[in-house]
């Protein structure tokens, strides 16, 4: 069967037509001041003329290719998002009503946050279990949201983030199960485990698992543009009691066109719609060769000294039930560097640049499209390095989980009240008027409406002192930051 990529093949054939171009974008198709580099993304670079359709009222090629990639992904209707994931977010928050309460993650991505102010509800946060060694967190136990909706039994749904940054799965059939008992919704930030359904030996996806909708960053995984997304209505499945299902699919909708450019980028959606063609085309062979090469290389980099590069025994740890195995975690306590100086390292010395770095830790993030070639390269050089920096007399770094959090004002209160600018040594105590995250993974440490605790302003010292990366505040080195009046 003939793969479908009903956007892209009409992008190719309007390429071709030569036709003059008396409308939008200004560019004219790249005929006009475009950089080389950019003259073919500007040539699929369209508007919604007779026969592309129309986002907004899709009847033509981008209901076809929606529809294909909700049969692709095992949904029952898919919608393109264009701002990434966090639209997508966005959109299943605002799906709730005003003042509600939802339970999710407290380690949950930073667009959460602007999707509660959007949206006005009230989130009930859920604990997440640390990894001791690094103190990140991998999952949410289904008992632990069970537990809050005892507490909160009025809350109507729960989000969860799975995978986690560094690849690690919660057990969503679980938590689904415990959900439709009663009658409630989970909606998955599923950014990054687009790739999940086309291997059997990968993850099961969110859907795949019973969730009511589920948002994927496909960027991260698939060979699409950045920022290119979607956004994943589930299959209900006999038996399952979820409650207003219509209604909620319906304010979803709407949310989704609220949120959504009324000037759509077609070289996005094209992307979306032949990388979808690839993956049900080829992916599998894609996936196969990846997790043979993660398993081929993943104890090998284990092996190294003052090295550990953690592989399925993250499974053991409570709540996590399956690891993606492009993800590369590894530990460098056991050299005399922390994770950004092993990072600096590798771009400077090695030519690579990894996904994250942190004190204790770096995550390098591999496709299914690295070769052997990239694999070994990476290999060989933390090889070289685990073998120059040995942990010798090298002092313990402290472990720093995130801190406990006290929400004294909900995300829109706290938006919209007044704020001041004082230095960090004289906010402690006070409530943060604004967001603090470091970035990658953009998993806030503080959000406005939190009170200043001792634990938090030691916290966001360690940032402070650290070299972190900063997202959310105005002055990114933290001299100074916003309480609110």
């Amino acid at each position: 069967m003939a793969v479908q990529t009903p956007i892209y093949t009409a992008l190719k054939t309007y390429m071709k037509s030569n036709r003059v171009h008396l409308h939008m974008p200004g560019h004219s198709g790249g005929r006009h001041l475009i950089p080389p580099e950019l003259e073919a993304v500007a040539g699929i670079d369209c508007t919604e003329i007779p026969g592309l359709d129309d986002l907004h009222q899709p009847t033509g090629i981008i209901a076809q290719a929606q529809e294909l990639l909700a049969r692709a992904c095992g949904a029952q209707a898919s919608f393109f998002l264009l701002n990434g994931a966090t639209s997508g977010i966005h959109t299943l928050i605002m799906s709730c009503q005003e003042k509600e309460r939802i339970i999710l993650p407290r380690n949950a991505h930073r667009s959460f946050y602007g999707g509660m102010v959007l949206a006005g509800v009230e989130p009930v946060y859920l604990p997440c279990q640390t990894e001791p060694e690094l103190g990140i967190a991998l999952a949410v136990e289904t008992q632990e949201i069970e537990k809050q909706l005892r507490l909160h039994p009025d809350a109507q749904a729960v989000f969860v983030t799975s995978p986690s940054y560094y690849g690690t799965c919660c057990d969503l059939s679980s938590i689904v199960g415990m959900l439709n008992r009663r009658g409630k919704l989970l909606m998955v930030d599923e950014a990054h485990g687009s790739h999940f359904p086309f291997h059997p030996s990968y993850p099961e996806s969110a859907l795949e698992e019973g969730a009511a909708a589920a948002v994927n960053g496909l960027h991260k995984t698939w060979p699409v543009l950045t920022q290119a997304a979607c956004l994943h209505w589930g299959r209900l499945r006999e038996g399952d009691r979820q409650p207003d299902s219509v209604e909620r699919y319906h304010r979803w909708w709407e949310a989704y066109h609220l949120l959504t450019t009324t000037s759509p980028a077609y070289p996005l959606m094209a992307s979306i719609d032949w990388a979808r063609g690839f993956m049900e085309a080829q992916g599998y062979l894609y996936l196969e060769r990846a997790l043979q090469l993660s398993r081929e290389y993943k104890p090998k980099l284990d092996c190294l000294k003052g090295i550990r590069c953690y592989r399925d025994e993250l499974t053991g740890f409570p709540g996590v039930k399956a690891v993606d195995p492009l993800k590369v975690l590894i530990g460098v306590q056991g050299l005399s560097l922390t994770g950004y100086e092993v990072g600096k390292i590798l771009r400077e010395d090695y030519n690579i640049e990894v996904e994250l770095m942190d004190q204790n830790l770096i995550l390098a993030m591999f496709s299914p499209w690295h070769e052997q070639e990239e694999w070994d390269q990476f290999y060989r050089a933390m090889e070289k390095i685990a073998g120059s920096y040995p942990a010798i007399h090298k002092p313990s770094l402290p472990v720093y989980e995130m801190p406990a959090w006290q929400m004294i004002m909900t995300p829109r209160q706290a938006f919209y009240a007044p704020k001041r600018k004082v230095s960090l040594d004289a906010c402690r105590g006070h409530i943060a008027g604004e967001m603090i995250a470091a970035y990658p993974p953009g998993i806030p440490c503080l959000m406005p409406g939190e009170e200043i605790s001792d634990e938090i302003w030691d916290y966001l010292y360690y940032l402070q002192k650290s070299g972190a990366r900063i997202q959310g505040p105005e002055e990114a080195d933290l001299q100074h930051i916003y309480i609110i009046e």
